[in-house]
């Protein structure tokens, strides 16, 4: 069936997004973790030229849109986006396309692998049908640059650190590395204040002796958060040791979500009706 013969509402589940201009349509692609390459965003301004107006959008989602597409434009768009890898997006009741910050690929700070995360969420989840819209948000590390506590459902890498004390000399040099002040030397050996310590792993490596080394790094689940004209942060909800796991607690989410939150219920506003606790009971227990 041609797009143009269906009605706005489908259009826009699947990325096409009606203008206030008659017949004139935003095209949203599908760009998990915001990355194209160089052909495919050469190809998206050949196909804006052809069927907008030559300029495109980029979103607050790391994503691109193209603006003043004729609804009869929408089949061939379509195609050539799909020929360029860039094939329309997601909008409307589904899940979103799934934002990242650049990881341990990229930035000094970066404790997980974030493309390879936000792939996985992709494949998993994007474009799934539910009662509202659902936003992932994948952070390398406690700095949370891509804000996973701002959206429905948010992963943050963490590291938890171990000292081998007894070999410290009781130098100090990590304590001045730690910027939570989360180590202090104590009887002339270093010791963590866990209640302290964000897991950000920065303390890793700073030891001079290398008496500072990674316990083990994962996932720290966020649930329920969003922006928008009332906003509120997500809650922690879990740690997971690996993507897999992950994943498949928030398939738990998902599911749990479509049988329980109302039609355009924001999920935090859902979590909030029917209990914190009851809710990780149900996704934990």
């Amino acid at each position: 069936m041609s797009l143009e013969k269906l009605d706005v509402g489908t259009l826009k589940k699947s990325g096409y997004m009606k203008q206030k201009q008659k017949d004139l349509f935003v095209v949203r692609l599908r760009m998990p973790c915001g990355n194209v390459t160089c052909e495919q965003l050469a190809g998206i301004s050949e196909i804006a030229k052809k069927y907008g107006t030559g300029y495109i959008h980029i979103t607050t989602r790391q994503g691109i849109q193209i603006p003043n597409v004729d609804i009869h434009n929408l089949d061939a768009i379509t195609k050539e986006l799909e020929d360029n890898g860039t094939p329309p997006g997601s909008c409307g009741p589904r899940v979103r396309n799934i934002l990242s910050c650049p990881g341990n690929l990229e930035c000094n700070y970066g404790i997980i692998d974030t493309y390879g995360m936000g792939g996985m969420l992709d494949r998993e989840f994007f474009g799934e049908d539910m009662p509202v819209k659902i936003k992932f948000a994948v952070t390398g590390c406690p700095n949370a640059c891509a804000k996973p506590q701002e959206n429905d459902l948010g992963a943050m890498g963490i590291l938890k650190p171990a000292i081998y004390t007894q070999d410290c000399t009781g130098c100090g040099t990590c304590t001045f590395m730690c910027p939570e002040k989360a180590i202090v030397v104590e009887d002339d050996k270093a010791k963590i204040i866990w209640d302290k310590c964000n897991l950000c792993g920065a303390c890793v490596g700073a030891c001079p002796s290398d008496l500072i080394t990674e316990e083990w790094k994962g996932y720290r689940l966020f649930v329920g958060g969003k922006i928008g004209k009332h906003p509120k942060l997500g809650r922690e909800l879990v740690d997971a040791k690996s993507p897999q796991e992950a994943i498949a607690i928030f398939r738990k989410i998902i599911n749990w979500s479509k049988k329980n939150t109302h039609v355009g219920e924001r999920f935090g506003d859902c979590i909030d009706r029917v209990g914190f606790e009851t809710f990780r009971k149900e996704i934990l227990g």
